[in-house]
């Protein structure tokens, strides 16, 4: 009789048994992971003025185009002004969830008073992107763990 644990399969349930979902959670959440949500928000939400609920967080007035040319009256607030705010975001990754966070004060204001905390979420759409991003990641790391080509 041939013990199943002596060949190539018990070699791979062996390596299967020692993978955990919190090592493939961490594995995803790369550098390049993080650079495409940092990404996501500051082109994809923020250049268009909005939250993560889509809301639009203001658009400039003449009077803010005629102190500063670069900001077109009627165009929406980017949060980009100097590009420190963009700078200072930043991910932190959990056991389990992960957070989205950024140096808020700009000048006297806080960003995050003024327009909310959202303005470093991720919008359903962006989520969804986040979602297929976590399942290919995952799927590459289970492969690489059982050396599945």
């Amino acid at each position: 009789m041939v013990d199943l644990m002596q060949t190539l399969l018990g070699d791979k349930l062996r390596k299967a048994m020692v993978i955990s979902g919190q090592m493939a959670w961490y594995e995803a959440f790369d550098n390049e992971l993080k650079r495409f949500i940092l990404d996501w928000i500051q082109k994809d939400q923020l250049q268009k003025g909005v939250d993560e609920d889509g809301d639009l967080l203001g658009l400039y007035s003449e009077f803010t185009e005629s102190i500063n040319p670069l900001k077109i009256a009627g165009t929406p607030y980017t949060l980009e002004d100097t590009g420190d705010f963009y700078k200072s975001m930043f991910i932190t990754v959990l056991s389990d969830s992960f957070i989205i966070d950024a140096d808020p004060i700009k000048g006297t204001d806080n960003l995050f008073f003024k327009y909310g905390d959202g303005i470093v979420g991720l919008t359903t759409e962006n989520m969804d992107k986040l979602r297929e991003q976590i399942k290919k990641k995952y799927i590459a790391f289970i492969r690489r763990s059982l050396e599945i080509g």
